[in-house]
Protein backbone atom coordinates (compact mmCIF):
# COMPACT_ATOMS: atom_id res chain seq x y z
CA UNK A 1 0.00 0.00 0.00
CA UNK A 2 2.83 2.44 0.79
CA UNK A 3 4.30 1.96 -2.69
CA UNK A 4 1.09 3.15 -4.30
CA UNK A 5 0.94 6.20 -2.05
CA UNK A 6 4.53 7.19 -2.90
CA UNK A 7 4.23 6.73 -6.66
CA UNK A 8 2.13 9.90 -7.25
CA UNK A 9 4.55 11.89 -5.10
CA UNK A 10 7.55 10.63 -7.10
CA UNK A 11 5.80 11.39 -10.40
CA UNK A 12 4.90 14.88 -9.17
CA UNK A 13 8.49 15.51 -8.09
CA UNK A 14 9.81 14.50 -11.51
CA UNK A 15 7.15 16.58 -13.27
CA UNK A 16 8.00 19.66 -11.23
CA UNK A 17 11.75 19.31 -11.62
CA UNK A 18 13.33 21.45 -14.34
CA UNK A 19 16.22 20.39 -16.43
CA UNK A 20 18.42 23.41 -16.67
CA UNK A 21 21.97 23.26 -15.51
CA UNK A 22 22.97 25.09 -12.34
CA UNK A 23 26.40 25.85 -13.83
CA UNK A 24 26.17 28.76 -16.30
CA UNK A 25 29.21 27.47 -18.21
CA UNK A 26 27.74 23.98 -18.62
CA UNK A 27 27.03 23.32 -22.29
CA UNK A 28 27.34 19.57 -22.15
CA UNK A 29 24.05 18.50 -20.63
CA UNK A 30 23.27 14.87 -21.36
CA UNK A 31 21.22 14.38 -24.53
CA UNK A 32 17.59 13.40 -24.20
CA UNK A 33 17.27 9.71 -23.44
CA UNK A 34 20.76 9.38 -21.97
CA UNK A 35 21.15 7.11 -18.98
CA UNK A 36 20.94 9.06 -15.75
CA UNK A 37 20.50 8.46 -12.06
CA UNK A 38 17.32 6.63 -11.08
CA UNK A 39 16.75 8.80 -8.01
CA UNK A 40 14.14 11.54 -8.49
CA UNK A 41 15.27 15.07 -7.56
CA UNK A 42 13.42 16.99 -4.90
CA UNK A 43 10.51 19.08 -6.16
CA UNK A 44 11.59 22.51 -7.35
CA UNK A 45 15.20 21.54 -8.04
CA UNK A 46 16.83 21.25 -11.41
CA UNK A 47 19.86 19.40 -12.62
CA UNK A 48 21.32 18.25 -15.90
CA UNK A 49 21.95 14.90 -14.22
CA UNK A 50 18.31 14.51 -13.17
CA UNK A 51 16.31 11.78 -14.87
CA UNK A 52 14.67 12.89 -18.08
CA UNK A 53 11.05 13.70 -17.33
CA UNK A 54 10.15 13.89 -21.00
CA UNK A 55 6.73 12.25 -20.64
CA UNK A 56 5.77 14.40 -17.67
CA UNK A 57 7.06 17.77 -18.89
CA UNK A 58 6.62 17.78 -22.64
CA UNK A 59 9.97 16.26 -23.43
CA UNK A 60 13.33 17.11 -24.75
CA UNK A 61 15.11 18.04 -21.52
CA UNK A 62 17.97 17.92 -20.95
CA UNK A 63 19.27 19.00 -24.34
CA UNK A 64 22.80 19.51 -25.59
CA UNK A 65 24.42 22.13 -27.81
CA UNK A 66 24.65 19.76 -30.78
CA UNK A 67 20.88 19.16 -30.90
CA UNK A 68 20.17 22.88 -30.57
CA UNK A 69 22.69 23.79 -33.26
CA UNK A 70 20.99 21.34 -35.64
CA UNK A 71 17.60 22.96 -34.89
CA UNK A 72 19.11 26.43 -35.30
CA UNK A 73 20.57 25.61 -38.72
CA UNK A 74 17.27 24.05 -39.84
CA UNK A 75 15.47 27.38 -39.40
CA UNK A 76 16.86 29.60 -42.16
CA UNK A 77 15.04 32.70 -40.88
CA UNK A 78 16.53 32.50 -37.37
CA UNK A 79 19.95 31.28 -38.54
CA UNK A 80 20.09 34.06 -41.15
CA UNK A 81 19.44 36.76 -38.54
CA UNK A 82 21.72 35.50 -35.74
CA UNK A 83 25.48 34.94 -35.82
CA UNK A 84 26.20 31.71 -33.93
CA UNK A 85 29.97 32.09 -33.70
CA UNK A 86 31.62 29.29 -31.69
CA UNK A 87 28.30 27.60 -30.95
CA UNK A 88 25.83 27.62 -28.07
CA UNK A 89 26.63 27.96 -24.38
CA UNK A 90 24.72 28.41 -21.14
CA UNK A 91 21.82 26.17 -22.17
CA UNK A 92 18.69 26.21 -20.06
CA UNK A 93 15.84 23.73 -20.56
CA UNK A 94 12.40 23.40 -18.96
CA UNK A 95 9.17 21.66 -19.99
CA UNK A 96 9.88 21.45 -23.70
CA UNK A 97 11.44 24.91 -24.06
CA UNK A 98 15.13 25.78 -24.13
CA UNK A 99 17.27 28.88 -24.37
CA UNK A 100 20.94 29.15 -25.29
CA UNK A 101 23.45 31.94 -25.76
CA UNK A 102 25.41 32.37 -28.98
CA UNK A 103 29.17 32.95 -28.98
CA UNK A 104 29.91 35.42 -31.80
CA UNK A 105 33.20 37.28 -32.00
CA UNK A 106 33.14 41.08 -31.66
CA UNK A 107 29.33 41.20 -31.50
CA UNK A 108 26.63 41.09 -28.85
CA UNK A 109 25.62 37.67 -27.56
CA UNK A 110 22.11 36.66 -28.63
CA UNK A 111 19.56 34.44 -26.91
CA UNK A 112 17.92 31.77 -29.07
CA UNK A 113 14.64 30.18 -27.96
CA UNK A 114 13.81 26.58 -28.88
CA UNK A 115 10.72 24.39 -28.53
CA UNK A 116 10.62 20.60 -28.44
CA UNK A 117 8.16 18.74 -30.68
CA UNK A 118 7.33 15.48 -28.87
CA UNK A 119 5.63 13.98 -31.95
CA UNK A 120 8.76 14.39 -34.08
CA UNK A 121 11.17 14.13 -31.14
CA UNK A 122 13.08 17.13 -32.43
CA UNK A 123 13.86 20.68 -31.36
CA UNK A 124 12.96 23.76 -33.41
CA UNK A 125 14.51 27.23 -33.18
CA UNK A 126 11.69 29.74 -32.68
CA UNK A 127 13.33 33.15 -32.35
CA UNK A 128 16.62 34.80 -31.49
CA UNK A 129 17.78 38.23 -30.45
CA UNK A 130 19.30 40.37 -27.75
CA UNK A 131 16.22 41.76 -26.02
CA UNK A 132 13.01 40.18 -24.65
CA UNK A 133 13.00 37.19 -27.00
CA UNK A 134 10.94 35.08 -24.59
CA UNK A 135 8.17 37.57 -23.93
CA UNK A 136 5.79 36.61 -26.75
CA UNK A 137 7.25 33.18 -27.44
CA UNK A 138 7.52 31.27 -24.16
CA UNK A 139 4.48 30.77 -21.89
CA UNK A 140 4.55 33.00 -18.79
CA UNK A 141 4.58 30.01 -16.42
CA UNK A 142 7.73 28.61 -18.06
CA UNK A 143 9.75 31.84 -18.45
CA UNK A 144 10.96 32.05 -14.81
CA UNK A 145 12.50 28.58 -15.18
CA UNK A 146 14.66 29.50 -18.20
CA UNK A 147 17.85 31.43 -17.47
CA UNK A 148 17.61 33.87 -20.34
CA UNK A 149 13.90 34.64 -20.09
CA UNK A 150 14.01 36.57 -16.83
Amino acid sequence: MKTRALLPIAVAAVALAGCSSEDPADTTAAPAGAATSSAAPAAGTSSAAAPSSAAATGGGCPVDATALQKAFQANAEVAGAIILGKGFKDISCYQGYATALTQPEAMDTAVVVFKYDPAKKTWAALIGGTDNVCENTVPAAIRPNLKHCT
